[in-house]
């Protein structure tokens, strides 16, 4: 009796066994199916799916994504409801694609929680990894602004290496400009997740690209741009060797405007060292000097152009000092460039835009009204009178009118007459009330 019943559990048991991995078997194929395979079984429409992103990534689930904080995409709710229900939420990455006729004609990316839509056809959550692979998969071969936009969710995948794709993007010349450039940008952004090794086989292929003078300009000035932007400044170095390239001009401006915008101490050296040299062509140290003085500058820097100054020979090259230090500003800036102005010595065309960088830089207006009776250019005049009248503080009113009632050069006359006409002030209405009936 216990062997019959031993023997019918056991058949039972076989039974059993054979339901199940039949069962599974028939479901493998859906399991073991790619995320490239499950979407192109739907013919058309729009189909998601969601992954984990990396940390630092967070967004609203609809308008907005947000990257370590200081990278925006997307638009806030411009009410105070809107601000408060725009919580930049972690996770998930959600992508939408639509389709049709089989093609992928747009893709959407979302991070954070998300309301139910319907008609699209969801995936569910497959891993980060797999999803990125996808998505570059795309870009390599999806034509226009969806092969673009595939880039973007991959570089928010949790725990996905995308150099060597990214790279290969880079590199192809069949695929369109801004497809390459975005990838070559994404090259750069993601230099925290990679070793020096990586680093090193990155910054070789960006300097491959910017020298090779047989592609497209637009994507050469991509691959610049991304090695000066690369963390700890791992590019500023290969940026000087391409800055010294006396036969691509074209590279070496480009190199010289990214090391401008680094504020890396080496850049600021090299640039500082490139001003001083004479042999160098002036459009190119134009470009030297008006790096010199952009976002990153400090009153030294100030001071070393005001030195520069008097040992440049180009028109050029004197006028960008002047730019340079009209957006620096300052007092000791400002009290310089009203020097120059007063200098006889000086071109009148230096002398004038020296007028309008002390101006920009915040000269005081008593001092710049000291200036008309002192000068003799009366295209400096007249550019003081434009001073006077874009002012219309009383004082300005006050030359204004002087200058109407006593000034012999009639030209001049009249333009301050034309000025004080678009004043609102009393006293100006009055006085040219007094020239008329005179």
């Amino acid at each position: 009796m216990i062997d019959q019943l031993n023997a019918s559990l056991s058949a039972s048991f076989r039974t059993l066994a054979c339901v199940t991995v039949a069962v599974l078997a028939a479901q493998a194929p859906t399991f073991a199916q790619s995320l490239a395979e499950r979407v192109s079984r739907v013919a058309d429409g729009a189909v998601q799916f969601t992954f984990a992103a990396r940390p630092g990534v967070c967004g609203n689930g609809r308008t907005f994504i947000s990257i370590d904080s200081h990278s925006m995409y997307g638009s806030f709710s411009g009410s105070p409801e809107g601000m408060r229900r725009d919580q930049c939420d972690p996770g998930p990455a959600r992508v939408v694609l639509t389709r049709a006729d089989r093609d992928i004609v747009k893709l959407e990316t979302f991070v954070g929680r998300a309301s139910a839509t319907s008609g699209v056809t969801d995936l569910g959550t497959v891993p980060a990894r797999e999803a990125a692979d996808y998505l570059l998969t795309l870009a390599a071969k999806l034509e226009g602004k969806p092969g673009k936009d595939a880039i973007f969710p991959a570089m928010l995948a949790d725990s996905s290496d995308t150099d060597a794709a990214l790279l290969a993007l880079g590199r192809d010349k069949n695929r369109p400009r801004e497809t390459r450039r975005s990838a070559l940008s994404w090259l750069a952004r993601r230099g925290e997740l990679r070793n020096p090794a990586a680093a090193e086989k990155v910054l070789a292929t960006l300097v491959q690209i910017a020298r090779d003078v047989n592609d497209n300009q637009s994507v050469r000035e991509q691959a610049v741009s991304a090695m000066a932007r690369f963390e700890g400044g791992e590019g500023v170095p290969a940026l000087m060797d391409l800055s010294r390239n006396a036969e691509d001009p074209w590279l070496s401006k480009k190199a010289i405007s990214a090391l401008a915008r680094s504020g890396d101490p080496r850049s600021r050296d090299f640039l500082k060292a490139a001003a001083r040299r004479n042999d160098l062509p002036e459009d190119i140290r134009v470009v030297v000097i008006r790096g010199i003085g952009r976002e990153y500058a400090t009153s030294q820097d100030a001071e070393f152009l005001r030195g520069l100054y008097a040992g440049l020979t180009g028109e050029d090259a004197k006028e960008s000092v002047l730019i340079s230090l009209a957006e620096i500003g300052g007092m000791e800036n400002t009290r310089w460039l009203l020097t120059l102005v007063r200098n006889d010595q000086e071109p009148a065309k230096l002398r004038r835009r020296a007028l309008a960088s002390a101006e920009k830089a915040g000269a005081p207006m008593a001092e710049l009204l000291k200036l008309y009776d002192a000068a003799s250019d009366p295209e400096l005049k007249q550019a003081l009178i434009g001073l006077y009248a874009k002012s219309g503080e009383r004082d300005a009113i006050d030359k204004l009118i002087g200058i109407a009632r006593v000034e012999q050069n009639g030209s001049l006359r009249r333009r301050a007459i034309a000025s004080l006409s678009k004043s609102d002030d009393p006293r100006a209405k009055q006085v040219l009330q007094e020239i008329v009936e005179r």
